[in-house]
């Protein structure tokens, strides 16, 4: 038997392919609480960590919007986590986790800070083990919830950034897929969220706006989640600067919002640049793997989210990441780029992976 013959009948396939490449690492999870303790892990890998978390934030599992408004109290002085829960039983693996993080308690009311309505049986569990807990909303209607979370962020505690003072977040409170870019810059710079309808202002968020006209209030999302009809009157009732970050398609507003530098103020990824930045890539059909992610925006290396499909890269997120693609002067210095997978291979294939590796390659590109 040849050597060749032999090797060949010793080689069997791969179970499962390996997670990471180079400049990749995947969060290879496909359920909700794993992916949820998967990405709580990356950024808070000991409770001796200096940043450990000084509070976990808990939302219901089964509807997005309260993780994508709570994102906003993600930040410092904060410093906590999205945690998912069934409304009426917490998970072993959730709470097992926030065992294991053990939040601080400091420059937050409590350890543990509810937001929806989850039943008084979790928060008296979480008691009984010695945590304390904070009520931010309990609401079922997701319009006051965003409205209670944002006074949460305002009055009780206020945001350590410019623009987390002065500007304010505009996002379809029907459709996450234009404004999920949202969550992570709300999670990077504390700028806090409000939820509209396409062609109407919920009464909660009126009475927000009406108490705060001064503020900057930035739109994310093209007119066919937050429609004109909705632009023109938060013009009318504010006398601060109103942009929107738009685009024909969810691929395109997330390369616009990694791009955008506000005109008025400070506000904005500006990625745009050749320095080497860092991304999340993610796609749209697990809203839980989005919301978790943003843990990356707040703490590691601070990515913006782009989305890309399950089997391709698109070309509008390819071209934009060739076009910050830095200048290397050799392949063992600096800069160099970095992405993060949210999600298995079912989510985003092997093969669009290697596309974002081929992409964010810088070493590969100069000459050894």
């Amino acid at each position: 038997m040849s050597l060749y013959n032999y090797i060949s009948m010793q080689q069997t396939p791969l179970i499962q392919p390996f997670a990471n490449t180079a400049n990749t690492t995947r969060v290879n999870y496909d359920d909700m609480y794993s992916f949820n303790v998967a990405v709580s892990n990356i950024i808070y890998p000991s409770s001796d960590v200096g940043w450990r978390p000084n509070s976990v934030i808990l939302v219901p599992n089964d509807r997005w919007q309260y993780g994508f408004c709570s994102s906003s109290i993600v930040h410092f002085p904060i410093n906590a986590p999205i945690m998912f829960t069934d409304r009426n039983f917490i998970p072993p693996l959730i709470l097992n986790e926030i065992v294991r993080l053990a939040p601080t308690g400091m420059n937050v009311p409590a350890q543990i800070l509810i937001v929806g309505p989850i039943s008084s049986g979790i928060e008296n569990a979480l008691v009984a083990l010695g945590f304390s807990t904070y009520r931010i909303s309990t609401s079922e209607d997701v319009y006051w919830a965003s409205y209670d979370v944002i006074d949460f962020r305002f009055n009780v505690v206020p945001s350590e950034s410019e623009v987390g003072k002065k500007d304010v977040m505009v996002i379809s409170g029907e459709d996450y897929s234009e404004g999920i870019f949202a969550a992570f810059y709300a999670a990077h710079a504390d700028v806090p969220i409000i939820l509209v309808r396409q062609n109407s202002i919920p009464q909660p968020i009126q009475e927000f706006i009406a108490s705060n006209r001064g503020k900057n209030y930035f739109i994310v999302g093209s007119t066919r989640t937050v429609g004109e009809n909705v632009e023109a009157q938060i013009r009318n009732f504010v006398s601060g600067s109103v942009q929107r970050i738009g685009g024909n398609d969810p691929y395109t507003i997330s390369i616009n919002f990694a791009r955008y530098q506000s005109p008025v103020d400070e506000f904005g990824w500006k990625h745009n640049t050749r320095n080497g930045w860092a991304y999340s890539f993610g796609e749209l059909s697990k809203w839980y793997h989005l919301i978790s992610g943003v843990l990356f925006a707040h703490l590691s290396k601070h990515t913006p989210l782009l989305l890309v499909d399950r089997n391709y890269l698109p070309d509008s997120v390819r071209e934009y990441l060739i076009s910050v693609n830095p200048l290397k002067q050799a392949p063992h210095l600096p800069p160099y780029m970095h992405s993060y997978i949210l999600g298995s291979f079912s989510d985003i294939s092997r093969e669009t992976q290697i596309d974002i590796e081929e992409v964010m390659d810088i070493e590969s590109k100069v000459a050894h």
